[in-house]
């Protein structure tokens, strides 16, 4: 409510008039209610109120000396009663706050007083005689409006209408207009009484109030309450109260929400005909009432009525006047309304989302807490919008500036993303949109929403490098990604089809017609059975590019979206330098092979023939030949059999990958246990130990694992040092590999050497030192090889080795 008004600033008229534009003129008002209508001093009104008592005009009820009910009686006068037309011709002269004035039946202004000239700035020379519509804007005489409230008053008998009006000097005023059809004795009509009121300033102020941002939403809110209360109250559940809580009125609200009728109420406490008890706290508010002489409203939940009330309390020395209203109803969505609000809060907090506004008028910015997070700036006070932009990254302040000032002007919506420099120095990215509001082609405000995006931009960040890595390996390796859907048989490839296939792509079936037509029924097959099984394929085929056969490798995983639709993406690369390169290796060991047999069986002979013809001479000479000479056959027997040893090591070394078995499921420990067992002699002869742990079972060749593991015990026994032999075997898994150990405590490998003794031919020790060919360990690593694994070995001389070979597991 606003601040009463100074005394001179009410006449008895505005009391009198107050009660003429009540719409029924019998609703009785309390002293105060007058007041605070009029917003005029509570003395002054009653002052003014009792004069019109006295002169008849209105009508009161004394309850004590400082309660009273007002009200206008209505009165059908008869031609006899009529006052003095002279009189009142006088009083309406004499009005100077309403332009009073009568028209006769064409709507011609026929009088005018004090306040009319006053209000609308003719004289009453100027306007007699002149048409109603003079005073209306051109609009409302273009819909014909002067008319329809002359028409509607002669249908109806009155009618009330606020607009805007024109004054004499051509400027305008908000007007309240009533107009009133005046009829004789017999019905006809005499014309009209029009009374106008500028409400020019009233008007200044409720748009000013329309035009305040949602910080006054609550007062506004509040106020517009108060009003409803003065307009509304009527509807209320009503009864009176004495100096004791007994009932002296009930209205027909309260008796219906009571579910008793007036009759068992009156004279009688609430608390002894309601299950209300006398503890419940509205009756403490009802002595504080008493006890202060101050009006209150509370809201409260009444078990006894199983209702939420909006109770009003009106104390006097005699009693109470207690109003209350159900509001359950919009307690209930009030309710609703703040579990939506806490749910939006909290999805902004979980999404780091804040809302703004910017006043248009004083461009002044309103923040969520949010956004203070985000920018940690202190919430204490709202800035301004300079010191709202000045926040952003010097880099992007342009843009910023740019999309808000275009928004106010010309009321173009904007989404940008830009990075705004905290207090603490850290740069952030924003995403930030904004939506201004208009009204008769005016923006009035701009709302917007701001979000913390910082996460996701560094994330599409690392996404693009990703990317950009992903491609690099693409293009090195001439390879593309597909992606093939099986339900809408569509295929997309990155970057493209033509890149690997030379032909744009975009159906299963025009991928099939690329592939070679030998390999197509295999392909198909593969892609069914992926399908069926959900595992993933990966054959290698033929393709036909721009005539030319070509060998590509494209495995592909089955995948269900969410949607539930199937796609199958992979990688397809471009494999035919592979394949030519294995074809000639493959073509390049069977030459080895074949050279290696043939070198076998060609030099075995002459070695055969050596042997035995030194054999001879050893047997049929003996006695001929001193010690000398026995040892030189002693010499050419032994050199002749370490040929052979390397000859058949040689052999054996070139047939690993062609002649090896398939691949089956090896147990290492069975093979182990078989490699002790054949080297039982020579862990006698040296007094080896060896210990073993548990080995894994392995996908491979189990003659070829024998060899390996045969080269590498015989190796940590040979070159064991002058103590026994002590060899430890173990195996772990690491990632899907096993990794499988040999360990000694012998005399070691420098690190310079570590690597070439995996070489054909090459020996660290001469032959009286320890006999070997050179080919035992390039035997471990072709093996292993062969196997997809590596072989190495960590060794320091003089300290024991370790050689270790990884083989993948089973699953891998």
């Amino acid at each position: 409510m606003g601040s009463p008004r100074s005394t001179p600033d009410i006449t008895i008229n505005d009391v009198k008039g107050f009660f003429s534009q009540t719409y029924q003129s019998s609703t009785p008002f309390f002293t105060d209610e007058v007041a605070d209508a009029l917003e005029c001093p509570r003395q002054t009104t009653r002052r003014y109120l009792e004069d019109l008592a006295e002169r008849g005009e209105i009508e009161t009820k004394q309850r004590d000396d400082s309660t009273r009910i007002w009200w206008k009686p209505q009165k059908n006068l008869s031609n006899d009663q009529e006052p003095d037309e002279e009189q009142f011709h006088a009083f309406v002269s004499a009005v100077e706050d309403y332009a009073i004035f009568m028209l006769d039946p064409e709507g011609t202004v026929v009088s005018w007083n004090e306040g009319a000239e006053r209000i609308k700035g003719y004289s009453e020379d100027e306007i007699i005689g002149e048409h109603f519509s003079t005073f209306y804007t051109d609009d409302d005489i273009a819909d014909d409006i002067p008319t329809q409230n002359l028409e509607t008053a002669m249908s109806e008998g009155r009618v009330e209408d606020e607009g805007w009006r024109v004054r004499n000097d051509g400027s305008h005023f908000w007007a309240n207009v009533i107009i009133t059809a005046i009829r004789n004795s017999e019905g006809t009509l005499q014309g009209f009484t029009k009374v106008t009121r500028d409400l020019t300033e009233r008007r200044k102020y409720e748009r000013q109030l329309e035009e305040q941002n949602e910080r006054l939403e609550r007062q506004r809110d509040e106020l517009e309450r108060e009003l409803d209360d003065i307009f509304e109250r009527i509807d209320d559940a009503f009864y009176a109260l004495d100096a004791e809580f007994k009932f002296e009125y009930v209205n027909e609200h309260a008796e219906a929400y009571f579910d008793k009728s007036a009759g068992e109420l009156l004279g009688r406490q609430p608390w002894e005909v309601l299950e209300d008890t006398e503890s419940d706290s509205i009756f403490e508010r009802f002595e504080t009432a008493m006890a202060t002489q101050e009006p209150t409203t509370f809201e409260r939940y009444s078990d006894a009525l199983g209702i939420w009330a909006m109770v009003r309390i009106y104390p006097s020395e005699s009693g109470l006047s207690v109003y209350f209203r159900d509001i359950t109803d919009r307690k209930e969505r009030e309710a609703e309304l703040e579990r939506t609000r806490e749910l939006l809060e909290k999805a902004q907090r979980i999404a780091d989302v804040g809302g703004w506004e910017i006043d248009t008028d004083t461009r002044e910015v309103l923040w969520t807490d949010q956004i203070f997070d985000v920018l940690e700036v202190p919430s204490d006070e709202e800035p301004s919008l300079d010191e709202a932009l000045s926040l952003y990254h010097e880099e992007d302040q342009e843009i910023i500036e740019n999309a808000v000032e275009e928004a106010l002007t010309t009321g173009t919506s904007f989404d940008v993303e830009v990075r705004i420099r905290t207090v603490s120095g850290e740069v952030r990215w924003l995403h930030v949109v904004g939506d201004p509001d208009r009204e008769d082609g005016e923006v009035v405000s701009l709302r917007g929403a701001l979000q913390d995006v910082t996460e996701q931009k560094e994330r599409e960040r690392e996404l693009q490098r990703v990317r950009d890595r992903m491609e690099f390996a693409l293009r090195t390796t001439d390879s593309v990604v597909w992606d093939w859907n099986v339900d809408t048989d569509q295929v997309s490839f990155y970057p493209s089809a033509e890149s690997l296939y030379g032909t744009t792509i975009e159906r299963w079936d025009e991928f099939i017609d690329v592939v070679h037509p030998e390999d197509r029924q295999k392909t198909q097959q593969v892609i069914e059975n992926s399908l069926e099984t959900g595992e993933p394929n990966g054959e290698e085929i033929r393709i036909v590019r721009d005539g030319e056969v070509r060998w590509i490798v494209a495995p592909g995983q089955p995948v269900q979206d969410d949607d539930g639709s199937t796609r199958m993406v992979g990688v397809a690369r471009d494999i035919t330098e592979r394949k030519t390169y294995e074809r000639k290796l493959k073509e390049s060991n069977e030459r080895l092979e074949q050279f290696a047999y043939s070198a076998s069986h060609d030099l075995q002979e002459p070695l055969r023939m050596i042997t035995s013809y030194l054999q001879l001479i050893e047997k049929q000479y003996a006695h001929e030949l001193d010690e000398t000479g026995e040892e030189f056959i002693e010499f050419a027997v032994d050199g002749a059999d370490r040929m052979r040893t390397m000859i058949d090591d040689l052999l054996e070394y070139s047939r690993v990958e062609t002649r090896g078995d398939p691949f089956e499921s090896v147990d290492l420990n069975a093979v182990l246990e078989d490699v002790l067992a054949d080297l039982q002699l020579q862990i006698a002869e040296h007094d080896a130990e060896i210990t073993t742990e548990e080995l894994p079972t392995v996908d491979g060749d189990a003659s070829q694992l024998y060899q390996l593991f045969q080269n590498l015990l015989e190796n940590a026994i040979e070159y064991s040092g002058d103590e026994p032999p002590r060899v430890h075997v173990s195996a772990t898994q690491a990632g899907n590999e096993w990794v499988l150990s040999v360990s000694d405590k012998g005399i070691g490998i420098d690190s310079e050497n570590q690597d070439r003794i995996f070489e054909v031919f090459q020996r660290l020790h001469a032959q009286d030192e320890h006999a070997g060919t050179g080919i035992g360990l390039a035997l471990c690593k072709r093996i292993v090889t062969r196997h997809d694994g590596r072989i190495w070995v960590d060794s320091d001389a003089g300290e024991g080795a370790t050689f270790s070979v990884s083989l993948p597991t089973t699953d891998a």
